[in-house]
């Protein structure tokens, strides 16, 4: 299970990049792709998100849990206040913290066992209930998350007669 959830990652991580590949920098930067989101809003939006997946797996060990979502927040506070922060932000800079949280995240579950991938704990996002092994959560957490958002760069790019996002399949 270990070796094939690192070499998702990996894969994953090569697909944001792949949709990514070959746009100039005005078009990471400017165009809007996700709703008023540019790539570069929407990378950094992965990014984030997948730091906050990497403090639930390091807490689910640390303290037996993931900390649970706060109440008081939702994706329609925090995706808005995370985005304004990296507005300004250069592209290089976004992605490289996409890369570096991703290969933290990598690094992480190749230290784990099979069996800490195994631990079970509670969901921590609003609204959910129930429990999920730590793997469960990279999975369906990280890697879904960050291959909806890849999924709608090729999208995009296909809307616009962008023939290097259909070579990427």
């Amino acid at each position: 299970m270990k070796i094939e959830l690192v070499e998702k990652l990996y894969r994953n991580r090569d697909e944001l990049w792949g949709v990514v590949e070959g746009l100039t920098d005005e078009q990471i930067t400017t165009i809007p792709v996700v709703g008023e989101w540019t790539i570069k809003d929407v990378v950094g939006h992965v990014a984030y998100w997948e730091g906050v997946i990497l403090d639930h797996v390091r807490e689910s060990y640390a303290e037996g849990r993931p900390r649970p979502m706060r109440d008081d927040e939702n994706d329609d506070i925090v995706n808005p206040r995370e985005a304004a922060k990296r507005k300004n932000r250069p592209w290089a800079r976004i992605r490289a913290e996409f890369a570096n949280v991703r290969a933290a995240l990598i690094g992480k579950v190749e230290r784990l066992s099979e069996t800490e991938l195994e631990f079970q704990v509670p969901n921590p996002w609003w609204n959910q209930h129930g429990f999920y092994s730590v793997a469960q959560m990279i999975e369906e957490d990280a890697l879904g998350h960050c291959r909806e958002h890849a999924e709608q760069i090729k999208n995009w790019r296909l809307e616009i007669g962008d023939c290097g996002a259909s070579r990427r399949d």
